[in-house]
């Protein structure tokens, strides 16, 4: 019997079934005292262990489409953030400790650049993976180029290191390389659409132009902040209709709605909205739709089917020591700080989330590479974001940079977040 066809409340079951994992498992760490597993690792993982049963339940109650939906609304909840994390003001020189000065900006670019080049050359070992050459050696580099700045940058705050030259850079890594490659992403569908729609994406390049400047310039947020006053959560409610409108006018203009999402938290990163409108949405996006978004990324791999083809592991592993290698420029911080550091740093920036699961759908619906190879990338990133952050946690040395991390994850910043 189709229960959604009997209950007009089926609808709540995957919204009970992911906020009761995610609370039931992140009781379970608070109780066992593991602070060394962060939250999303768990619910990734608790993703791939039921992403069997459920995604067949889900089926048998009609529920994917709105499965689905809550995976798109997480993801853009998550990349919102990761726009509003960016900041873009890091100019000048800092002292670390007694080695030389070190120039953020200048040294993010230059292992960026390094980065992306090293990317660029390790995609010579998937060319038989890939039936269009050019488009799939630069979707490749960009997954494998790419970091999660909204797992990372979290991280970074709960450590009490955002403040640290070795934090100013690894969330500035996170950030730009993030950035760089979703609007690569989007540049890249653009190109390979048929039917290009080029009055669009005119408008949209237009209306992102003309509205950062309008947000940074006249500090939108302020107006909305003193017209509210009485009005209980309204800049919220703006806020989310902004994110929202903004989102769908990017995908309806034929590129990744998750390019919306970023581009609009850099707009209110400068738009002058109250510390506590950002407080409330940040805690509405981590309380409730990033776990709900983290195990569904693990659901959206069934591992049954890489037991019943094995040679799909070793495309994993592959994949997996790849993301690790394309990092190696971050040992050029050596010359700044302790080897620890830099290599659980190095570690942490191979995490990444985002971008290869548009890789993987750009490549799956345009005959790039095959499903089985899209999995893989998912399957390779989820991982190396377990095991990197796990051992970020465990190994970095959080107490030389005048904090120890956060017993309790924070989800509320400051008026100055982000990278500084």
């Amino acid at each position: 019997m189709m229960l959604s066809a009997a209950l007009p409340t089926t609808f709540f079951i995957p919204i009970i079934i992911l906020l009761g994992l995610a609370s039931v498992f992140s009781l379970l760490i608070f109780v066992l005292k593991l602070k060394f597993l962060p939250a999303f690792a768990i619910e990734i993982l608790i993703g791939l262990g039921i992403s069997h049963w459920f995604n067949g339940y889900m089926a048998s109650l009609s529920m994917t489409t709105f499965v689905e939906g809550l995976y798109t609304l997480g993801l853009v909840m998550i990349m919102f953030l990761s726009g509003y994390d960016v900041d873009f003001d890091l100019k000048g020189d800092y002292p670390v400790g007694s080695a030389k000065p070190i120039r953020p900006l200048k040294t993010i670019l230059l292992i960026l650049v390094m980065v992306y080049g090293l990317s660029l050359l390790s995609t010579v070992f998937y060319l038989d993976q890939l039936t269009n050459k050019v488009a799939g050696i630069i979707l490749l580099t960009l997954v494998f180029a790419s970091s999660f700045a909204g797992m990372i940058v979290p991280l970074i705050h709960d450590g009490g290191i955002s403040h640290s030259v070795i934090g100013k850079i690894l969330g500035g890594i996170a950030n730009f390389s993030e950035a760089l490659s979703i609007i690569f992403l989007t540049v890249l569908m653009i190109v390979l659409k048929t039917e290009k729609e080029y009055v669009f994406i005119i408008t949209l390049a237009a209306v992102i132009l003309v509205g950062f400047r309008l947000f940074r310039k006249h500090r939108v947020g302020n107006f909305f902040n003193k017209v509210s006053e009485g009005i209980d959560h309204l800049p919220t409610r703006i806020l989310f209709v902004l994110l929202l409108g903004m989102v769908f006018l990017s995908d309806l203009t034929g590129g990744e709605y998750i390019l919306g999402a970023f581009v609009t938290g850099i707009f209110f990163r400068y738009s002058g909205f109250s510390q506590k409108v950002m407080e409330s949405m940040t805690r509405i996006i981590y309380g409730v739709f990033a776990p709900m978004f983290f195990i569904l990324v693990g659901t959206r791999i069934d591992i049954l089917e890489f037991f019943e083809n094995p040679s799909m592991f070793l495309t994993v592993l592959c994949i997996f020591v790849t993301m690790l290698l394309v990092k190696l420029p971050m040992l050029y911080l050596l010359g700044y700080c302790r080897p620890k550091a830099v290599l659980s740093g190095m570690i942490l920036m191979a995490s990444t989330i985002v971008v290869p699961i548009a890789a993987s759908h750009i490549g799956e619906n345009w005959g790039l590479f095959s499903p089985e190879f899209g999995d893989s990338l998912i399957l390779a990133s989820l991982l190396i974001c377990i095991i990197g952050t796990i051992l970020f946690k465990t190994t970095f040395p959080f107490n030389e940079f005048g904090h120890e991390p956060k017993e309790e994850p924070e989800v509320t910043r400051n008026e100055n977040s982000g990278l500084l």
